[in-house]
Parts: C-alpha cells; structure tokens; sequence
C-alpha cells in the first residue's frame, strides 16, 4: 500500500519533485510554514486513524499552564510581566513505544521518501530519525475545551501531520518572525489583538512542515465530539539522539519503555 499520495505528490518525477520543493521552501522562507495538503493516500490516512483511536486509551494525560518559552533575542528582552504570563496547555500525549512498529505511521516516519523531502525543504545537510523510543513518533489529541497555548519551541522546525480534524476550534494560528519583537507586540499577540497573526488550514491528511522557534504558535480549544488527532514526527541533525529523562517525564509522565499491547 503506498502511503504518500502519489497522484498529488508525484516525488518519483525529479521535475515535479523539484517543483514541489521550491513551493515548500518558498513558504517556509516567507511565513516560516508550509503545508502539504492531502498528502496521504486515503488508504493510509483509515489506517493512521485507526491505529490512533484504539491507542487513546494508553495516552498521557497533560493538563497545565505554561509559559511562553520565549526563543532568540526576545529572552533578553521580555520583562517581567511578559514572563509571567501563562496559557492553557492541555491534551493526551500517546509515547512512541506504544506504536505498531510496522504500522502506516512507523513505515511513513522512517521512510526516504518522507526524509529527503523535508531535508531538501529545509534545506538542511543531515536529517535523522530519533533514536529515543518513547519520543520520536507522538500522537496527541485533544478534546473539549483542550488547547495548546501561545508559545515558541525549542527545536528548530517541526514535522507533523493531521490524522483527524476537531469537530470544532483546534485552528493552527501562529505569528512568524516575531522572536526579536519588542515585548510589546508579544503582548499584544497574546491579547488577541496583533495584526501579525495567521491562521494555517490543515485538514486531515496534510503534512506541515514549521518553524516554530521563531514563530509564536498556538492551537485554539476544540470543541464537539470529534478528536483533534496529529502525529509529530521528530527528527535530529545528528543520529542517535535521545531525550533527557525530564523531557519523557514531563510529556509522557515515564522515562522508561511500555510494552505495546
């Protein structure tokens, strides 16, 4: 079964391949996003979703207030006030182990296919899959009145793909290039009154590729009965990367491996 869909996403054609590459880059260089509608096969995207939904019950709870993690020349900058300010963040977090190693997710997240494409996008020399167990793939979802507050990351891009849209709210908003903006217009951002703001649509089955280290981002609250289901796929520069022991704790609520049932 292929899992990219080829008829969108011809990446065996060099020419096409290319094409879609240069568009990718050009919205990553302009708005620090860029999105990959529709890009599993519908075949695929059943069996991500249905892998997804008989996990949720082993998923970790995260219920919290967080900071906005401010990244770059905006550190030095923030007062207090600014520092002080928190956001909901709150979902089910399922860790990597937990995952049927030879499931659609696995295969479309240690492909070559997939790899090479964000390689070339982001223009970077070396990309590998994580090697920590529990963090590499991650579903979360996010049900009524959970939301992911304003924040920056700490990595330098991320990879995710929609498995499942909410019913309702859980829209992708995000202010690029904002980490040397005076901590005014941080403010305003989280005031809701900022004109810098975006609204990114992703529907199930889109591939998007961020950089949120510069960009301030949250996901909106979901309501309805639908699940907001997406998948981050992590990637390192170098290989063999594992996350510190406080990183596992504090997403997962372990460090150690579970076996799948």
């Amino acid at each position: 079964m292929s899992i990219v869909n080829a008829n969108l996403y011809p990446l065996s054609d060099p020419d096409r391949r290319a094409a879609i590459v240069d568009r990718a880059a050009g919205q990553l260089g302009k708005d620090g996003a860029a999105a990959f509608p529709d890009f599993i096969a519908p075949d695929a995207l059943a069996e991500m979703v249905a892998e997804a939904a008989a996990k949720f019950p082993l998923a970790y709870r995260r219920d919290q207030r967080l900071g906005f993690n401010p990244q770059g020349p905006i550190a030095a900058i923030a007062d207090e006030e600014l520092r002080s300010r928190t956001s909901p963040y709150s979902m089910w977090i399922l860790g990597s182990d937990l995952l049927d190693p030879a499931g659609a997710l696995r295969r479309f997240y240690e492909s070559e296919e997939l790899m090479s494409l964000v390689r070339d996008a982001l223009d970077i020399d070396s990309l590998h899959t994580i090697a920590d167990p529990l963090i590499n793939i991650n579903l979360t979802y996010m049900g009524v009145g959970d939301q992911q507050g304003w924040h920056f990351d700490d990595n330098d891009f991320v990879v995710s793909l929609l498995l499942q849209e909410a019913e309702t709210g859980g829209a992708f908003e995000y202010a690029p290039g904002v980490d040397d903006a005076p901590p005014e217009e941080i403010h305003a951002i989280l005031d809701g009154a900022s004109p810098r703001t975006l609204l990114q649509k992703v529907g199930a089955g889109t591939l998007l590729l961020f950089r949120g280290r510069r960009a301030l981002h949250r996901v909106t609250e979901v309501a309805g009965n639908t699940q907001r289901i997406i998948a981050l796929l992590s990637y390192h520069r170098e290989p063999g990367f594992i996350y510190a022991d406080t990183v596992k704790q504090n997403g997962l609520g372990r460090t150690e491996v579970l076996a799948a049932p």
